[in-house]
């Protein structure tokens, strides 16, 4: 297992400005991580620079950029969208297709190997698990059509859906996963763990770690104070991080344990950045570690 954090640990800055990718990886680079996970989310944003018609110029300058720091976008977070909304216009699905494709280029591009992505959910039906199951199958039949010249693995990452009960997502658990990744039969596609969704599901997230087994291609990871007050790291929050890393040990996760805590920095004043970003690497590699312990 390695460590890693996704470049959206500093991104938009206290006064609205977004920080540019190129000094996320020099402060990651700094603080001591090797392995960056690219959030194209961010960049997707309105005015950002995967909007532009240079994006594919800019996007390989920041490959040169991650190799001039010394750092590996060994991970990625393609951009996805509720593709199973209803009244979608043809004009939007268009439009999130493209950014769709730009994304898994981009990943392409970095050199990612394990690129995370999502499902989506069929509400308007009596039976929405069985029709977001056949859809989405459907869907990612497609998608790893179209990633299959790029030769990196996708992973779906589990979802939470306490802010929308009693209604559901499809794809809040384990088992759910591994049925569907089980229905696509394709060694490339696997499944991220995302430990905060877990937790806010109240999920037996040990058990659901050992569940999935070597399914598991990717993490991310982030604590909370309840689902209005996500994303913070690690330690910081209320979930039991032991028993959870005892659990990647024991199916001996080779990925990348991967932060997702955009809210730890977001409100830091860029002269602390730097110190901010090290005690995420000292946090990091203390869990780690807690893998590797035979306590």
């Amino acid at each position: 297992m390695r460590l890693g954090t996704s470049t959206n640990i500093v991104y938009i800055r206290p006064n609205g400005t977004r920080l540019p990718l190129e000094d996320t990886l020099r402060l990651g680079s700094e603080a001591g991580f090797k392995e960056l996970d690219f959030n194209s989310y961010d960049w997707s944003l309105e005015g950002a620079k995967l909007l532009d018609d240079d994006w594919e110029a800019w996007i390989h300058s920041v490959a040169e950029k991650a190799e001039a720091y010394g750092v590996k976008l060994s991970q990625a977070h393609a951009y996805s969208y509720d593709f199973l909304r209803p009244n979608l216009t043809t004009e939007q699905i268009v439009m999130h297709e493209r950014l769709v494709d730009r994304s898994l280029k981009c990943a392409y591009i970095l050199g990612s190997k394990v690129v995370v992505t999502h499902l989506s959910t069929q509400l308007d039906t009596p039976r929405p698990r069985e029709a977001s199951k056949a859809a989405n199958h459907e869907y990612f039949k497609k998608y790893l059509e179209r990633t299959r010249k790029f030769n990196y693995d996708i992973s779906i990452e589990n979802q939470w859906d306490v802010d929308i009960a009693p209604k559901r997502k499809y794809g809040t658990s384990a088992e759910e996963l591994v049925e569907f990744i089980t229905l696509l039969n394709e060694p490339r596609i696997g499944i991220c763990w995302d430990f905060e969704h877990g937790d806010l599901m109240q999920a037996d997230q040990p058990q659901e770690i050992r569940y999935i087994g070597k399914l598991l291609k990717a993490t991310h990871v982030s604590d909370h104070y309840g689902w209005k007050h996500p994303h913070i790291m690690p330690l910081f929050g209320q979930i039991n991080w032991k028993p959870i890393m005892k659990a990647l040990r024991d199916i001996n996760y080779q990925g990348v344990f991967s932060f997702e805590a955009h809210n730890y920095t977001n409100k830091l004043p860029d002269e602390v950045l730097g110190t901010a970003l090290r005690l995420s690497y000292e946090i990091g590699s203390y869990l780690v570690g807690l893998a590797t312990s035979e306590e």
